[in-house]
């Protein structure tokens, strides 16, 4: 048995190579339930990338301190790692995936680059198989690195607990996820004379946009085929891929909005960039101001924008934009022996 709090679990055990698990159970006496589990290694088919969005579709309804949502794994699929082969050994070796008896998944762990990070999301009603994947983090996916980095809401108590007894420790506020009221913000906003806003698809520079992007996150890896990938991904959403052009026709400014699958009037903001030359002179802040009032137009009345911790300088603009709620993400961490 392992203590926390109030909490009790069994730990799990092997049986025929299927992990046998014990929900979490208080001091007031409640009914054990049984659960079968196996594990497998992503495939990365559309088959399986989709049912890994419909569970994480199933889950956002029922955890509020998920990190890894539907959106972020087409963002991850479609963009980060646009310009890997779809059976690349990286998808095998940084998703891993738990399922019920009946097959259904009820828990994954990802990495979203393949370093040191990684991200679990379990069914509440499957807390139980939490040893297992441990397990499995500790004796496979561990195996290669120095160190395990785990992102979870400063709130999420349960998980941190979880995380403390395998030994993690924080490490650091990583990110934050801001809120906007769409009803409340003030949309109005300026340009310098010259300067526009567009979509995209007016112009398809493609050559300007990979080097606004490049300069924006200082990312010389980014290609062409990154945003093609995206612009074909299943959330795409056209008219809130938005760019600020200058005069001389150079994109020197960019964010893309999408709207939440499972959560009607919500939509989130991901990514926000200016080219290091054009910094400071609002172009960031006009164009979200813009997607809002899009997004608006199309029925969504919440937006979400998640940025790195402060001290990073972005934190001002988010600020300014006046967020209804702001959320902390922490980062824990454990080393591992050698």
């Amino acid at each position: 048995m392992l203590r926390i709090g109030t909490l009790t679990f069994d730990i799990a055990r092997c049986f025929h190579g299927k992990a046998m698990l014990y929900l979490p159970y208080g001091d007031d006496p409640i009914e054990e339930m049984r659960m079968n589990t196996n594990d497998n290694v992503y495939s990365n088919t559309d088959e399986e990338y989709h049912e890994i969005c419909e569970f994480l579709n199933r889950l956002s309804t029922k955890a509020p301190f998920m990190l890894w949502e539907s959106g972020r794994m087409n963002f991850w699929r479609y963009n980060i790692h646009a310009n890997k082969e779809r059976d690349a050994r990286f998808f095998k070796d940084n998703v891993h995936v738990w399922r019920s008896d009946t097959q259904e998944i009820v828990g994954i762990c990802i990495s979203e680059y393949g370093n040191n990070d990684l991200f679990i999301e379990v069914l509440p009603e499957y807390n139980g198989v939490y040893p297992d994947i441990f397990r499995w983090i500790n004796h496979t996916w561990a195996t290669t690195r120095a160190a395990i980095e785990v992102d979870v809401f400063s709130e999420d108590v349960q998980k941190i607990q979880k995380l403390g007894v395998q030994g993690f420790s924080f490490k650091c506020h990583f990110e934050n996820k801001r809120t906007y009221d769409l009803e409340q913000s003030d949309l109005r906003y300026t340009l310098e004379e010259g300067f526009t806003i567009q979509a995209f698809s007016e112009s398809l520079d493609f050559a300007s946009r990979v080097a606004l992007v490049q300069s924006a996150f200082d990312n010389p890896k980014y290609m062409e085929s990154n945003l093609r990938g995206l612009m074909a991904s299943p959330d795409y959403i056209d008219e809130y891929n938005l760019v600020v052009v200058a005069p001389d026709k150079q994109h020197v400014a960019y964010c893309i909005g999408w709207h939440e699958q499972t959560t009607e009037h919500r939509g989130y903001i991901e990514p926000v960039g200016t080219h290091a030359a054009y910094r400071r002179r609002g172009f960031a802040k006009a164009i979200i101001k813009e997607c809002f009032a899009r997004m608006k137009a199309n029925g969504i009345h919440t937006v979400e924008i998640a940025s790195r911790a402060e001290p990073a300088v972005s934190n001002y603009l988010y600020d300014s934009l006046a967020p209804q709620t702001k959320r902390e993400v922490h980062k824990y961490v454990k080393k591992v022996s050698a």
